[in-house]
């Protein structure tokens, strides 16, 4: 379902631009662009399906804009199939993408990190081990036998299999990506269907269904306005400096590809960045965090994101360094971590610091924590040790309607240090029942909010009100 947005996402009405290269249907794009100069503009002019057979390799400095409705597919229809029993296959299907991560499975998956995927009536169905396994929404691929094996008629439905590992893909600086739907790529786990160099600009684009990663961009690069949904790994993530990743919905990543969220799936994730914007994104309903930072992250901003439903937590900066989160409003995230520890928090930080976490609305009720700062044996970084230190949280709202939830502070290793660390809760408002809510290293969490303050000297003209506000305006 789409999110609603303040201002549109996605592909809109554009005009052609003036001396641009005109993308028919049937053209090979791929080589048009390679025999194309640096600089070059090209403008996908019809609706309907490019099927890619293999990727987009831009030059420097070219533009991608395609009118609305048109697609970029890196599917194969597959067309006619034969019957044995009550299975249907599709031969010929000699597709054997990059596999990474199979080490990495989530609980019950089954070939995580293979990519080629099958669709029908673009859903993408669930992998199995072997022939007998297969059931309605489920394939088997035999390599051996260049074989897809599934169970559901095809009778007057659209089957197609996931070929083509990106829509584009390349180290050239400065190229544009707009308006275009990116959809049925076999992108490997830990790659995207946009798979970017540094300075791109990749606006106003939908971009869906796609086995490992949405969008993966470099240093200085732009994610703007883009509908990022569906994805099978992840929505979207990078390295590098200066990124601006700013008002995309970014929502439903994460549930299909088999890989365990946990090591790095959901909304988003950027790793070893410098000066990273995530600002005025909607991430909703993401398996998984709804945007995360891991390792080497140094000078993010999260600010003025809506983040909503993500079972895994909503705002994560792990093992990374300064930062400031403020003015989110996050609304039920985590609830797959129901009653573990701190974890599944709205907002978390793992062994980093120092982050400003200010003027946030929470809303914990459907999901799990609040403000959680963790401090585990996570050795050191690019820029020093990975401690939780020199946090400070202040002025945020925090609710939980529903008796559960905590904030505050944990550690299975060094707890002196995170109690010490200079870690600082103040000037909050939390509306909710009195009670267990609070956690201070070894400070008994049964205790009550008089008590937790008194014996941590934690949240200093913070208040407690039962009286909750109506949070379904935020």
């Amino acid at each position: 379902m789409p999110i609603a947005m303040d201002l549109p996402v996605g592909p809109v009405d554009v005009e052609p631009p003036r001396g641009a290269i005109v993308v028919a249907l049937g053209d090979d794009v791929p080589a048009l662009v390679g025999a194309a100069p640096a600089g070059a503009t090209f403008y996908f002019r019809d609706a309907g399906e490019y099927r890619l057979a293999r990727p987009i390799e831009p030059k420097p400095g070219q533009t991608f804009v395609g009118a609305k409705g048109a697609v970029l597919d890196g599917s194969r229809e597959i067309g006619e199939v034969g019957r044995e029993g009550a299975l249907f296959v599709a031969t010929g299907q000699t597709q054997e993408g990059r596999r990474l991560a199979t080490g990495e499975p989530a609980p019950g998956a089954i070939r995580a990190g293979y990519p080629e995927t099958l669709y029908i009536d673009g859903r993408p169905l669930r992998p199995v081990a072997s022939r007998r396994a297969v059931t309605s929404g489920t394939f088997y691929f035999d390599y051996d036998a260049d074989l897809i094996v599934f169970a559901d008629d095809p009778a007057g439905r659209k089957v197609e299999a996931g070929v083509t590992p990106a829509a584009f893909a390349s180290g050239a600086d400065g190229v544009t990506i707009s308006n275009l739907m990116i959809e049925q790529f076999a992108a490997p786990v830990q790659h995207g269907a946009i798979q970017g160099g540094g300075a791109w600009t990749i606006a106003n684009n939908e971009v869906r269904l796609n086995y490992g990663v949405g969008i993966i961009v470099s240093g200085g690069s732009r994610i703007v306005a883009n509908d990022v949904h569906d994805n099978g790994q992840m929505g979207l993530g990078g390295n590098g400096a200066g990124i601006l990743v700013e008002r995309n919905a970014i929502h439903a990543n994460g549930f299909w590809s088999g890989i365990d969220v946990f090591w790095e799936g959901g909304g988003t994730k950027f790793a070893v960045t410098t000066d990273l914007v995530v600002r005025g994104n909607h991430s909703e309903s993401n398996h998984g965090f709804g945007l995360w930072t891991d390792i080497d992250n140094v000078g993010t901003l999260y600010e003025g994101n809506r983040v909503v439903g993500n079972d895994g937590g909503g705002i994560n900066h792990e093992i990374s360094y300064q930062a400031v989160i403020r003015d989110n409003v996050l609304i039920g995230n985590g609830s797959s971590g129901r009653g573990n520890w701190l974890w599944g928090a709205a907002i978390q930080i793992q062994n980093s610091g120092p982050v400003e976490i200010t003027g946030n609305r929470i809303d914990m009720s459907g999901g799990l924590n609040g403000i959680a700062l963790i401090q585990q044996d996570r050795g050191t970084g690019a820029f020093g040790p990975y401690r939780t230190a020199g946090n400070i949280v202040y002025g945020n709202t925090l609710v939980s309607r529903d008796g559960a939830g905590r904030t505050g502070g944990a550690a299975d290793h060094d707890e002196p240090g995170l109690l010490g660390g200079g870690n600082i809760f103040e000037g909050n408002r939390y509306f909710m029942d009195d009670g267990p809510h609070w956690w201070w290293g070894d400070f008994p969490s049964g205790d009550d909010w008089e008590a937790y303050r008194r014996d941590t000297r934690q949240d200093e003209g913070s208040v407690l009100s039962a009286d909750r506000p109506d949070t379904s305006r935020w």
